[in-house]
C-alpha cells in the first residue's frame, strides 16, 4: 500500500468511553495523523446537544446513542451491548461510504474487538490503544480478583491485545501488561504517552502570592478517581482546621458527580468547593490558570498505581505544583514537581496541600520543574514519532519525507 497515491490513507478510531471533543488523547492522535496526511473518521457516543454526524475540523465524527440504565453490572452490560451494536453499524456504514485502511479501538471497555476482527477478515489492519486496565478496574471497584465477570474481562483483554497488529501503551507498565498478559511480541507494542500539546500551553501564568490559595482538579468523577478523598481533604482543611484561606474548584463530570455534590453539601463546604461540570476547553484553561495547586486524588489501588493521568500533565504544562498520592507511574511523570501523600488517607492529602499553600516559593519552584519536564521529556511532540511509527509499521508503508521529526527528549 502506498502512502502517497490516488487517495489518502484512511483511519477509523472508535471511542466508547466518552465524546471525541472531550478526549484529549484521541484529539492529539487525530491531529498528528491528519498532519501526516491521513484522513480520519471517529465513532463515539453522542452527548446531549451533539449532532449524530458532523465534521470537527477535518475529522469526520459519527455518534451513536449510548444506553446505560444506571450503574452496576447490568447497566454496564446494556451500555456495552448498545455500543457494540450501534458502533458496529456506523463502522459498516463508514467502511462502505468512506472506506478505511486501519481501525484503532480505544478502551475501556475491551469488548469492541469483534468489530476489529470482522474488518481484519476483510483485509483491514487493527491497532489497540490501551487506555485502561479493565481487570484492574474491576478489582478496584469490586475488591476481588475472581468470579465469572473477572475471568470474562481477562479474556476480553487478551483478545483485544492478541488480535491487534499493533498496541499503543500509555506507559511502560501498560506495555509490560501487553507483553505478559496479552502475549504480544515486543515489536508490536510501543509507548505513546499522554503528553500535553504545547500548542495549547504555549505559555503559563506567572505565579502570584495571593489569598485564598486555589486548589484545582480536572478530570472524570467516577468511583475510582478519588474525588471523594479530595472533598474529605477539603473538609479537614476548611472545617476541622478552619483554614478559610484555601479554596477548591473541581472541573469535570462522571457517574459520581451528583453524589460528590451531595457530599460537599453535607460536609458544610458550600462556597469553598465549586463544581464546574463539563466546560469548554477555553473555560478549562481559564479555570486551571487561576489555580495555584493541581491535585490528583486518585487513591492507591491496582489500577491507579500503574496508570498515567492526563490531569497531572496539564497541571505541569501550566507550571502548577502537584499534590497526589504516592503512585508508581505518577512519580515517573512528575518526579520533583509533586508532593506525595502516603497511602490513600484524605488527611495526608490535606497535609501536603497545606504544606504547599503555606510556601509560595516552593510552589513556584515545583511548578517550574514540572513545566521543564513537559518541555524536555513529556510533551505530545515526543509521542508523535512513535504513534506514526506504529501506523506506518502496521500498514506496511514507508514514512513520507514530509512528516516532521519530533525533537529527541533531552
Amino acid at each position: 500500500m502506498a502512502f502517497a497515491g490516488k487517495r489518502k490513507t484512511r483511519a477509523l478510531i472508535f471511542i466508547e468511553d466518552g465524546s471525541f471533543v472531550f478526549d484529549n488523547r484521541v484529539k492529539r492522535e487525530v491531529k498528528t495523523l491528519e498532519g501526516a496526511g491521513f484522513e480520519v473518521s471517529v465513532i463515539c457516543p453522542r452527548y446531549p446537544g451533539e449532532r449524530w454526524a458532523d465534521d470537527v475540523g477535518r475529522t469526520h465524527v459519527y455518534r451513536y446513542p449510548k444506553f446505560g440504565p444506571g450503574g452496576g453490572v447490568f447497566g454496564h452490560l446494556c451500555e456495552y451491548a448498545c455500543s457494540l451494536f450501534f458502533g458496529g453499524l456506523w463502522a459498516l456504514w463508514i467502511g462502505v461510504r468512506r472506506g478505511f485502511d486501519v481501525v484503532q479501538l480505544c478502551n475501556p471497555p475491551d469488548i469492541l474487538f469483534p468489530i476489529a476482527v470482522f474488518f481484519k477478515l476483510l483485509g483491514k489492519r487493527y491497532i489497540f490503544d490501551h487506555h485502561d486496565l479493565c481487570p484492574e478496574l474491576f478489582e478496584t471497584q469490586y475488591h476481588k480478583r475472581k468470579g465469572l465477570l473477572y475471568r470474562v474481562l481477562c479474556w476480553a483483554e487478551r483478545q483485544s491485545l492478541s488480535w491487534a497488529d499493533g498496541v499503543l501503551s500509555t506507559n511502560e507498565s501498560y506495555r509490560q501488561v501487553a507483553l505478559d498478559r496479552g502475549g504480544v511480541p515486543p515489536r508490536k507494542v510501543i509507548v505513546v504517552r499522554n503528553g500535553p500539546d504545547l500548542d495549547r500551553f504555549r505559555d503559563w501564568p506567572e505565579p502570584v502570592n495571593k489569598m485564598p490559595v486555589r486548589v484545582g482538579y480536572i478530570g472524570n468523577m467516577n468511583p475510582q478517581d478519588g474525588v471523594d478523598r479530595l472533598i474529605l481533604a477539603a473538609k479537614h482543611i476548611r472545617v476541622d482546621l478552619g483554614r478559610e484561606d484555601i479554596e477548591f474548584v473541581l472541573i469535570g463530570k462522571g457517574d459520581s458527580f451528583p453524589a460528590l455534590q451531595r457530599l460537599a453539601r453535607e460536609l458544610g463546604l458550600n462556597g469553598s468547593v465549586r463544581f464546574t461540570g463539563r466546560i469548554s476547553d477555553e473555560e478549562v484553561q481559564r479555570e486551571l490558570r487561576a489555580c495555584d495547586i493541581g491535585c490528583q486524588p486518585d487513591p492507591m489501588n491496582p489500577l491507579n498505581d500503574v496508570s498515567t493521568m492526563n490531569k497531572v500533565m496539564e497541571y505541569m504544562a501550566l507550571a502548577k505544583p502537584v499534590v497526589s498520592f504516592n503512585l508508581r507511574e505518577t512519580v515517573v511523570s512528575c518526579e520533583d514537581a509533586a508532593l506525595y501523600a502516603p497511602g490513600s488517607d484524605p488527611k495526608a492529602l490535606a497535609e501536603q496541600i497545606i504544606r504547599l499553600a503555606d510556601d509560595f516559593e516552593q510552589r513556584r519552584r515545583m511548578g517550574l520543574i514540572g513545566r521543564r519536564r513537559i518541555e524536555d521529556v513529556l510533551a505530545w511532540k515526543y509521542s508523535e514519532a512513535p504513534l506514526l511509527e506504529m501506523y506506518f509499521q502496521v500498514l506496511g508503508i514507508s514514512e513520507p519525507a514530509s512528516v516532521p521529526k519530533s525533537e529527541p527528549a533531552r
